[in-house]
């Protein structure tokens, strides 16, 4: 009995050192992520709605919009711009901006067809919604349909071009770092620049009428050359008592093209402007001259103002003001 007792006693003290001798189990490592490239986000495409061509003299009335509709199946074949459908109701010219913001275009394009012996001379506009001006624009004389729609390739080519243009200028600015105050950035500032800041004047919010209490009769507001900056300064200081319509219409004569600027809007009234800056004194100081003129449908001018301030927004206010003292029903 006492050798049996011996024997499993040391079979225990032998188990026991056994499993004090284990090795630990290996622990196998994860294996490392590969990283994935970022997706590129897609690009944002411009957008752009083609209204029918104007059409004038002999020529087949429904060949402007026989030549939209060209326009917009070779533009849309090409890919890189999306096109807005037009309005179910047909709509003047005078509406074309308002309605291409409504639908969201980036752009819209437009013209005229005018007959030239055997050919017909032939307009195309592309405006910026954004801006309400024509950023490119091209005359061109064709024979046939077939000639004109090469004519689509470059007004493509003109919306990519401007949208690629204003895309980078957004993202140049939301990259630039903000320049750190001190002497080394003022020795980068013109005289010019310096002046202009130590003479400006903080704006003055000016009343408006709300739209309910406005006239009915709009105020069209065409293109007029050279004068780019003036007319849609003169286009939002009308808009605080009047209906305002920018027309696509570009002009050097609102008086003669009176008839294509209103086109069905006959009640309406049409205003234009030219404005000019002098210096004078020291330190320099700019004044601003701004001559409103205001037009009836027919050509006839039945108000003009000019009027001066320290900005270009003054001086056409000031005018502004004058004729809606004169006029406020646009009559």
């Amino acid at each position: 009995m006492r050798r049996y007792l011996t024997a499993l006693l040391l079979a225990s003290t032998v188990t026991l050192l056994g499993l004090g001798h284990r090795p630990a189990p290996r622990v196998t490592p994860s294996p490392t992520p590969v990283p994935t490239a970022t997706p590129t986000p897609a690009p944002v495409l411009p957008t752009a709605i083609i209204y029918p061509f104007s059409v004038s003299g002999d020529t087949d009335k429904t060949a402007g919009a026989k030549l939209a509709a060209l326009f917009a199946q070779e533009i849309h074949q090409s890919g890189g711009v999306i096109l807005e459908p037009l309005p179910i109701k047909p709509i003047g010219r005078a509406d074309y901006l308002n309605n291409a913001i409504k639908t969201g275009a980036d752009y819209y394009i437009s013209g005229y067809i005018t007959p030239l012996g055997d050919e017909v001379s032939l307009v195309e506009q592309l405006v910026s919604t954004s801006s309400g001006a024509i950023i490119w624009a091209n005359t061109t004389q064709v024979l046939t349909y077939g000639d004109a729609i090469s004519q689509a390739d470059s007004l493509r080519s003109a919306i990519l071009a401007h949208a690629g243009r204003v895309e980078a200028q957004y993202k140049q600015q939301q990259a630039a770092p903000t320049p750190p105050p001190g002497p080394a950035n003022g020795t980068q500032t013109s005289i010019g620049q310096l002046l202009g800041l130590l003479h400006r004047k903080t704006p003055t919010a000016k009343a408006s009428i709300a739209a309910n209490l406005k006239p009915a009769a709009p105020v069209l507001v065409p293109q007029v050359a050279d004068e780019s900056v003036a007319t849609a300064s003169l286009a939002r200081s009308l808009d605080r008592a009047y209906n305002v319509t920018r027309s696509a219409v570009a002009t050097s004569n609102p008086a003669a093209d009176a008839h294509t600027i209103c086109g069905a809007l006959t009640s309406s009234s049409i205003a234009a402007g030219s404005a000019r800056s002098a210096q004078h004194g020291f330190p320099r100081t700019i004044t601003y001259t701004f001559s409103l003129r205001v037009y009836r449908c027919d050509g006839t001018m039945f108000f003009t103002h000019s009027s001066k301030g320290g900005t270009l927004d003054e001086a056409v206010d000031a005018a502004v003001d004058a004729f809606m003292s004169a006029h406020p029903k646009n009559v």
